[in-house]
This record gives structure tokens, sequence and C-alpha cells, in this order.
């Protein structure tokens, strides 16, 4: 999925125009952070650096807490994109128990992060699966809950089913550690890269793109947070798909339990 929002003509954003943590897959996996309060505008804090995952693409935002000098914990509830900026809203009425000026410890909430991390790359993989086996790319795509949906631009043949695709995904996937990385390379030289899963449009004015690369399948534009094997996402299973106006279809999953416990640091408290 594009960062930026949730539709086909929003920004796909590199490293050097979001928060550092997307500069790697590795830096995904931190939970915690420290930072100084440099903005308090009405309801949220600006902060000096952030691995806050903001809403966009798809993708809902990472939530969690800022831990005051004092101990006061203060709820983080959303993140948002702003103007270029990265605004963590918090709970009302504890945003004057910061300052600017103030040193913070950001605390991931990595149970949601992780469940995120998982349905992405599991989005991208059925994506492109649908695509090697029909030809039909996503147009865009939703995480939310325990799993997530991707939007085809048509629906599938009739008698292939999503089932079908998940087993594949289950059985040479899900099962083993295919590795997931991270590319940038040039609008002008994607363009010229063969068969895309995604049918995203992508802006105009960028110099390097952000793509998430699932080893032999998959490279497509995204600036959200993904696991590094595809044995992390664990098994998937099918929803009921859903017919969408224009003639589109919806196609929704579900995760199982996680392949396996990744390696993080805990956060303290």
């Amino acid at each position: 999925m594009s960062r930026g929002g949730s539709g086909p003509g929003r920004t796909t954003l590199t490293d050097r125009e979001v928060p550092g943590y997307l500069k790697s897959l590795d830096v995904g996996y931190e939970t915690a952070f420290h930072a100084e309060v440099v903005a308090l505008p009405p309801g949220g804090v600006l902060l000096s650096t952030t691995l806050f995952y903001p809403t966009g693409g798809g993708q809902p935002c990472d939530q969690g807490e800022l831990v005051t000098p004092e101990g006061e914990r203060i709820r983080v509830t959303e993140v948002e994109h702003r103007s270029g900026a990265i605004v963590h809203r918090v709970s009302p009425g504890l945003q004057g128990k910061l300052a600017r000026g103030m040193s913070v410890e950001g605390r991931i909430d990595w149970t949601r992060r992780y469940r995120h991390m998982r349905a992405h790359t599991a989005q991208h993989l059925l994506s492109a699966i649908v695509f090697r086996r029909h030809g039909i790319p996503t147009e865009r795509a939703r995480l939310g809950g325990t799993g997530g949906s991707l939007d085809l631009v048509r629906p599938l043949p009739t008698g292939p089913s999503l089932k079908e695709t998940l087993d594949e995904a289950n059985r040479e996937f899900f099962t083993r550690p295919v590795p997931v990385s991270l590319a940038f390379v040039t609008p002008e030289d994607f363009a010229r890269e063969p068969g895309r899963s995604s049918a995203a449009r992508l802006p105009q004015g960028l110099s390097e793109l952000r793509l998430v690369v699932i080893q032999g399948i998959d490279r497509t534009p995204c600036g959200g947070t993904h696991v590094r094997d595809t044995s992390e996402v664990g098994r998937v299973e099918e929803e009921p798909a859903l017919p969408l106006p224009g003639g589109g279809q919806r196609l929704r999953f579900k995760l199982g339990p996680p392949g396996r416990d990744p390696s993080v640091p805990t956060p303290p408290g």
C-alpha cells in the first residue's frame, strides 16, 4: 500500500519524508525511544523524533504512551501526518502535563504494531498471488481489527476463490521464512519493472520510491511497517468476499496466531 491515504492518488513516501524507523524493517521492531517535545498544538504533541506510525495508506496508526521525567504516563490515542509533521493525539486533559523542551520516553503498543505488521505483509503477498494467478491488480487495501482487505479492480473469475489464494500463501509462504526487505528506486526505473500487483497511481514529483520486496514474488511501493520474513505472519484465514460498486471485488482475510515470536526489546514498566 502507498503511504499517505487510503486511496490510489495519494503520496508514496520515501524514508527521507517520514520518521526514521521507515529506513529499515528492523527499526519497526523497536518499541521505545526518547525524544523532546517541540510543540503542543491543540490536543496533540510534536516530538523531535518518533517511532509512532501515523495513519496512512490503509494502515491504522500506532498507539502507546509518552512517559514524562516524573513518571506520568500520557496515552497516545492517534497519530496523524499533518503538513509534514507527525502529530501525536493524547488523552483529553493530559496535554497539560507536557511542556516544550521536556524529554519524554515514547512506548509503542507492540501487540497492535505487530498485528499491523503481520497483516500488511499478508496483504502484499495475497495481492501478489492474485495478480500472478489471475492478472488482477489490487486498487486499494485496508488493515484493521485482526485482518484486512484488498479491493480488486475486477472480481476473480468464476470458480476461483480467495481460499485457493490463501491455501497457496499458507503452504508456500507463511510456513517458511521468505525474506521481506526494502529497496529504493526512481519512479522511472519502477515504471520499467514488469507486472505490478498494485493499481495505485504513483504521484508526480518524487525522486525516489520505497519498495517493500517479498523475495521472488512482489515489489510494491509502500511506506508501512512489515515483518522481516513471511513466516512471522502465521496462517491466514478467509472471510466472505464482497462486491464493490463499479464491478470490483473486496477480498477479506483474518490473521491466525503469529508464526513465531519476534525478538524485540521489552518496554520498561
